[in-house]
């Protein structure tokens, strides 16, 4: 059964106006074509809907009945339509986004407090992760996209750069390092180091930046969450190497910090999707959103302070 919009439209604008020629002028038609639509109509239904006479018409029984289904149609329809065109507008829609908990709660709070302040229709939801769960859930579509770190070498996944930052180092505020002007990678040879396991991707930038330096990287304690690394560093237990942003979960009033030179070893922050998967108009807005502010530097976003980038000494 081939029904189409127009001979609803037809048909509904007869029912109501009682006459083909009001009708036909609702409908920028001429006559002619509106009494095609609706005999194409009662052709496809295989009865009558309209009785016409010299005087009047009007819609037969079943034809009553029919109006109110082809209404609710037609309402159905025109709703739905303009649901896309929000959809497209990126007035509605859902953003799933992962990220690591480090970028979670420091870098990305201010940032969706702004995007909901400039789209409220759109929904939000934030999966805070460790750094290797947040590529499965992009993977499997549980995220529409991962803000983090990632290795280079994912074939499945679009990248787009967001900011690079480097690895610093994090030390009591009363540690010989607080007085140096530049922390080389070199000095780190003779202190307890606390670093992320083996596998982290930031383990393998803090061996690459200890190997070009012609030292080892031995670690006196390890943890997989850079917050626990810096309370360490309060208690005492030694320097830790971690990336930029983490420093806004220490303490300033027992410790300090200074990015790590010779070599300076940056760590690239990526939002990824999908590959071949089109980003949904919301997740677009998201991104666009997101690469906005970062070109706007320390400007507010939508009245909203930047989350600026820490200072590293």
């Amino acid at each position: 059964m081939n029904l189409t919009v127009r001979q609803l439209q037809a048909f509904v604008h007869v029912a109501r106006l009682g006459s083909f020629t009001k009708a036909a002028q609702a409908m920028h038609l001429t006559q002619s074509a509106l009494s095609l639509l609706i005999r194409e109509l009662e052709s496809v239904l295989d009865t009558r809907l309209i009785d016409r006479t010299t005087r009047s018409v009007s819609p037969t029984a079943v034809g009553l009945e029919f109006l109110a289904s082809a209404e609710r149609i037609l309402d159905d329809l025109t709703h739905a339509i303009a649901n896309v065109d929000q959809l497209v507008a990126q007035q509605k829609g859902r953003v799933v986004v992962a990220a690591p908990l480090v970028l979670s709660s420091t870098y990305l709070p201010r940032i969706l407090a702004g995007f909901r302040k400039r789209y409220p229709g759109i929904e939000l939801a934030l999966r805070d992760s460790l750094p290797d769960e947040v590529l499965p859930r992009v993977k499997s579509g549980a995220a529409d996209i991962g803000i983090g770190t990632f290795d280079d070498n994912e074939p499945d996944l679009g990248r787009i750069l967001l900011f690079r930052e480097s690895l610093v180092a994090v030390f009591p505020k009363d540690h010989a390092f607080a007085q140096v002007r530049m922390l080389g990678w070199k000095q780190l040879a003779d202190v307890p180091i606390l670093a992320l396991p083996r596998g982290s991707v930031f383990r393998d930038l803090a061996e690459r930046g200890c190997a070009d330096a012609g030292i080892s990287l031995v670690p006196a304690f390890e943890a997989t969450y850079v917050g626990t690394l810096i309370g360490m560093v309060g208690a005492g237990l030694g320097v830790a190497i971690v990336p930029g942003y983490a420093t806004a979960l220490a303490d300033a009033q027992t410790t300090a910090w200074k990015p790590l030179a010779q070599p300076v070893v940056q760590r690239d922050v990526a939002i990824v999707h999908r590959a071949g998967v089109s980003l949904s108009p919301a997740a677009t807005a998201f991104v666009e959103f997101l690469q906005a502010a970062e070109r706007d530097g320390g400007r507010p976003v939508n009245g909203k302070p930047r989350p600026r980038r820490l200072a590293r000494g």
